[in-house]
């Protein structure tokens, strides 16, 4: 875990980089990002320096690697958020909207949350998500690493289910866990193919957008 003076550091370094790039925002919105940055910056730091699929604490150990590079090489640290806040800015541009009516289907939500709520205690479950972490990162999906990698977990097991029960797909996954796994592969990839939106902001609330697109 960040020191709270390296993550007092961090936050200042990224707000600084989110005024200047985007500007005109509430103290609010500019926390918000922050926020989001933050997290997909430690993301993006356990995926590229390999720390994703070790055993023991892969965002400790990222956060760590964070904080000493912040002691030992503040310009190599300097370089790397640089580069990488680059991206997450066009990302943030490209997949990050307004909502407007119509951009949240409830019903749709509520659908998705039940056929998924059977299968979130899987250790599969866990796994998925670290895949489709890495797997969007890899891709350059830098943005909302954290909510993209659930959505495509979720709607991965939605699909599934909406092709049999809930009690078929388990079987089906606790012979061939590679099923989820390959499903995951071809949702980030359809969504690294696709160029709009995917996140949709209402009242400093993330919402999933449906739009057709998780319904591949």
């Amino acid at each position: 875990m960040l020191s709270r003076g390296a993550a007092a550091a961090l936050r200042g370094v990224l707000a600084r980089k989110i005024a200047a790039e985007f500007g005109g925002m509430s103290k609010s919105e500019e926390s918000f990002m922050v926020g989001v940055s933050v997290r997909d910056f430690v993301n993006f730091v356990k995926v590229d320096r390999g720390f994703l699929y070790e055993e023991y604490a892969p965002d400790e150990r990222a956060e760590a690697y964070i904080e000493n590079l912040m002691e030992a090489k503040p310009v190599a640290l300097a370089s790397m958020i640089d580069e990488w806040f680059t991206l997450w800015a066009l990302k943030w541009r490209q997949r990050v909207k307004l909502a407007a009516k119509g951009d949240y289907d409830e019903e749709y939500a509520k659908r998705l949350e039940a056929a998924v709520k059977p299968f979130v205690e899987l250790p599969l479950y866990a796994e998925a998500r670290r895949f489709a972490l890495g797997s969007l990162v890899k891709s350059g999906e830098v943005c909302f690493t954290d909510l993209l990698s659930e959505i495509v977990v979720k709607n991965a097991i939605y699909s599934m289910v909406s092709r049999g029960s809930s009690e078929e797909v388990k079987r089906a996954l606790e012979r061939n866990p590679l099923l989820l796994i390959n499903e995951v592969t071809n949702r980030v990839k359809a969504m690294a193919r696709f160029k709009g939106p995917l996140v949709a902001l209402k009242l400093e609330r993330v919402v999933f957008e449906d739009g057709g697109f998780w319904l591949y």
